[in-house]
């Protein structure tokens, strides 16, 4: 019924759309139209490259982000180790997180080229401070207690880290690699912005030069799919991750409840 509702109401904003426009034709130079975003794809230059784009562009979001993810949460999880380590750290990973995109392309366009590789350097160091920074969080949730009981019954700093900190960071973990999505599709338009012979986001420069409404909004278009099927990608990955992830759920503790109840004094 959801899936139902979504596509119904997809279809009337269409509907209304494209109304709108046989109305009031002189809207479309400013607004476009679903007719014609899909003319626009359909052109013969267009439907020739799209594919090869929309390819490039994915492969340029999906490296940076697996790259900028892992190696973030390695060191996010690595920094609960030694909070010293963290506050050498934290200042660096601020400066990484708020510097803009556009700061960083320039110069990796530079030294790696213009190619898939500045892009994928460019979405990894974008993605990696806030894999890195939700991760340590993550990592200081984790019960205190939990910590010291373990720890009163012998467990290693290693074995509390193994067993009890990352399962408890895994939620803070995939929370993070959500956003990311998003950062890494920002960060491979923008390096296609700044430097490319390639990609949506070089389409979507040629098509802003020629002032056509609707090749842009069909570029946005194809972005916007690229990052819902990248999201629909993560949910079995996710899945699987929450496996390892401690059941805190009211239910448990109901449950536990029940059976302490049962339990002979």
């Amino acid at each position: 019924m959801r899936n139902f509702l979504q596509i119904v109401s997809f279809l009337l904003l269409l509907i209304f759309w494209q109304s709108a426009i046989f109305l009031h034709p002189e809207w479309s130079f400013f607004c476009g139209s679903p007719i014609g975003i899909l003319q626009a794809t359909l052109a013969s230059g267009t439907f020739q490259r799209l594919p090869h784009d929309v390819l490039l562009t994915t492969a340029e979001a999906v490296g940076g982000f697996v790259i900028g993810v892992t190696v973030g949460t390695c060191v996010g999880l690595l920094l609960w180790l030694s909070r010293t380590a963290f506050a050498v750290a934290q200042p660096y990973l601020a400066f990484l997180g708020a510097l803009p995109i556009f700061a960083l392309g320039p110069i990796l366009a530079f030294w790696f080229g213009t190619g898939l590789l500045s892009k994928v350097i460019l979405g990894a160091v974008v993605t990696f401070s806030l894999a890195a920074v939700q991760a340590y969080q993550g990592a200081r949730e984790c019960d205190s207690n939990l910590i010291r009981l373990a720890v009163a019954f012998g467990a290693s700093k290693f074995q509390v880290f193994v067993k009890l900190v990352i399962p408890s960071a895994l939620t803070w973990v995939l929370a993070g690699a959500r956003l990311n999505i998003g950062m890494a599709m920002l960060a491979a338009v923008v390096g296609e912005f700044i430097s490319s012979q390639a990609g949506l986001g070089n389409l979507l420069v040629l098509a802003e030069g020629l002032y056509n409404i609707n090749l842009m909004l069909a570029c946005i278009s194809a972005l916007g799919i690229i990052a819902i099927l990248l999201q629909l990608l993560l949910r079995p990955v996710e899945s699987r991750i929450r496996r390892f992830s401690p059941d805190l759920s009211p239910g448990l503790f109901r449950r536990d409840r029940t059976t302490l109840n049962r339990v002979p004094t």
